[in-house]
């Protein structure tokens, strides 16, 4: 199992490393072209029409791709009192649980999304310098943290299986990373990139 999850982990590790880069630049992008409407606006009283668009699309993109992100290093809400409390392999059946329902979500969403990304093609934005299919700014952006979450999802429901089969893996990946941690730490160092 260890030559199809070192591999796809490495992979998720490189998407995190982009959506991460993507983030920064987004938030830029954001507050960069804000200050430059605050200061058109009320300083040469020239406000700029295309600016208010440029941030909100930016921040769409940000905001599905921060939600893939936060899966991948497990930063999304969740009360885990519970599983907390069990031991490692009844508490990875519940994680790999909680994961196989993430991922069937995630895979009943992306069709119905695909079939909204062919419809908003057809229409332009509105006040942008140049036209863009609205797509590109709305669903878009939904399906592409939809897919990498799904990604994740299935990478992360394969490793909570592996441990409970095997109890094996952890011990690869605290190896790897040398760390005595639990997974979920392992996992997010492992994406944040400090796993070097």
């Amino acid at each position: 199992m260890d030559l199809i999850l070192k591999p796809w982990r490495s992979l998720l590790a490189g998407i995190a490393w982009i959506e991460r880069f993507l983030i920064v630049v987004l938030i830029a992008v954001i507050v960069i072209s804000i200050t430059g409407q605050v200061i058109s606006r009320y300083v040469f009283g020239e406000p700029i029409v295309w600016v208010e668009e440029v941030a909100t699309y930016s921040f769409i993109w940000a905001t599905f791709i921060g939600a893939s992100l936060g899966l991948k290093s497990d930063r999304h809400v969740k009360i885990d009192t519970f599983v907390g409390r069990l031991p490692p392999r009844a508490a990875a059946i519940f994680k790999a649980l909680v994961f196989a329902i993430i991922l069937v979500l995630l895979i009943a969403m992306l069709p119905k999304v695909w079939i909204n990304v062919q419809l908003e093609m057809r229409r332009m934005t509105v006040a942008l310098p140049v036209m863009v299919p609205i797509g590109w700014f709305f669903s878009v952006p939904l399906f592409v943290g939809l897919a990498s979450m799904a990604l994740t999802a299935a990478y992360r429901l394969l490793e909570e299986a592996t441990f409970c089969l095997s109890g094996r893996h952890r011990q690869v990946i605290q190896e790897e990373y040398g760390d005595d941690s639990s997974s979920d730490g392992e996992i997010e160092r492992a994406f944040s990139g400090s796993a070097t």
